[in-house]
């Protein structure tokens, strides 16, 4: 059988299976602990002897290993692991993988909170930080790493990594490739088809997809899950299971969400390259590692800077300021005052990321009336 379509994995895949009469609904398991009939089976699953997903919730729990077999399958993975939330996820990767006198070469594109990591907490644990310029990232792991992490679009700025070229010196270095995937989604890319080792999401975004949910989804092969997976049961990193269960439930819609917000981020990519308070639009040019849309995040930078970004804020009527992205709706971010404000002013001039810098993430309205919208609120910057 020739492999299935992206949107029939995320609608198929991740159910649970066996019995005469299937729920077409995935049922949500809430249970902390189960019930074992004597000791000996007690023990092993303990010891994760047996399934770790109806021992204590701790380990895992059925819905939220539904959730990683759809996750897994969607990425073309042997395994995966949910977490809590991106962050815990990214927390994970780089405790279990990277141990003391490792070299991890990270790109300077990267979210706030995982530059944070890298920069504040990984060192504590005798691994050896640099980071390097996404462009100068493979070439920076020729000369030895042990492990590169990198963002198949990055944040805020959007730029596309060369996946192959970094895969390529991964796999020439002996280093572990982790790629941050959560803006592109794994249906405009697939980072493992790429070189990449690890591939990981924050789950909250674009696979939810509504708003409602938190979590992380790591995805590898299965010696590398295990050893995460048992970091993780030590330090309480599971996901919850209403959130796994929210999360599965967005994934359905997932493909179909992507194209239509993919569609959107075009309009608006051309109505902003031409109005003259934007001095920039950061947007990819088409990419290989990206099929068959570029994607559905964008930013643009404001003459004015702060006061003018805080003008457009104000001023708009459908799309709102939010933490956050990979909404139903279109959404504002600035960077500089969020994913970005745990930096110093001098980092975040270093990597790009000015005060009259505003994302969008491009949702499900109609794109003529989210182009009014950005329209009558740039006339007030």
């Amino acid at each position: 059988m020739k492999a299935r379509g992206q949107a029939t994995v995320a609608t198929h895949a991740g159910r649970p299976s066996g019995g005469e009469a299937e729920p077409l609904a995935v049922p949500l398991q809430l249970s902390t602990a189960y019930a074992f009939p004597e000791l000996e089976s007690l023990l092993e699953a303990s010891k994760g002897k047996k399934t770790p997903w109806t021992f204590y919730r701790r380990y895992g729990h059925p819905t939220g290993r539904l959730l990683e077999e759809a996750v897994a399958a969607l990425e073309g993975t042997e395994e995966a692991l949910a977490c809590g939330s991106g962050m815990s996820a990214v927390a994970t990767i780089l405790l279990a993988l990277a141990k003391k006198g490792d070299r991890v070469v990270a790109s300077r594109d990267l979210y706030g909170g995982t530059h944070a990591f890298l920069r504040d907490v990984l060192p504590r644990t005798g691994a050896l930080v640099s980071f390097t310029p996404l462009e100068g990232l493979a070439d920076e792991v020729r000369r030895g790493a042990n492990l590169a992490l990198v963002e198949t679009v990055s944040n805020p700025l959007i730029r596309v990594a060369d996946l192959a070229a970094i895969g390529k010196a991964c796999e020439r270095a002996g280093a572990l490739m982790v790629v941050d995937n959560t803006f592109a989604t794994p249906v405009l890319c697939r980072p493992a088809r790429w070189g990449a080792s690890v591939v990981f999401h924050s789950a909250t975004k674009f696979l939810n997809g509504h708003g409602d949910a938190m979590g992380g989804v790591v995805c590898g092969p299965g010696d590398l899950i295990a050893r995460m997976r048992s970091l993780g049961i030590v330090l309480g990193t599971a996901m919850a299971p209403l959130d796994a269960w929210l999360t599965l439930r967005g994934l359905r819609t997932l493909p179909l969400r992507v194209e239509r917000s993919c569609r959107t981020a075009e309009v608006l990519v051309k109505f902003l390259s031409r109005h003259p308070k934007v001095t920039r639009v950061h947007y990819p040019k088409a990419a290989r590692v990206l099929s068959p849309w570029r994607g559905a995040m964008l930013s643009f930078e404001l003459e004015g800077g702060l006061r003018a970004a805080d003008r457009v804020v104000r001023a708009s009527k459908l799309i709102r300021l939010v933490p956050s992205l990979g909404d139903v709706t279109t959404t504002y971010s600035h960077p500089a005052r969020s994913s970005h404000a745990a930096l110093s002013p001098e980092e975040r001039q270093a990597l790009g990321v000015t005060d009259g810098l505003l994302r969008i993430s491009t949702g499900l309205e109609d794109a003529e009336d989210l182009q009014e919208d950005l329209s009558q609120a740039l006339s007030k910057a």
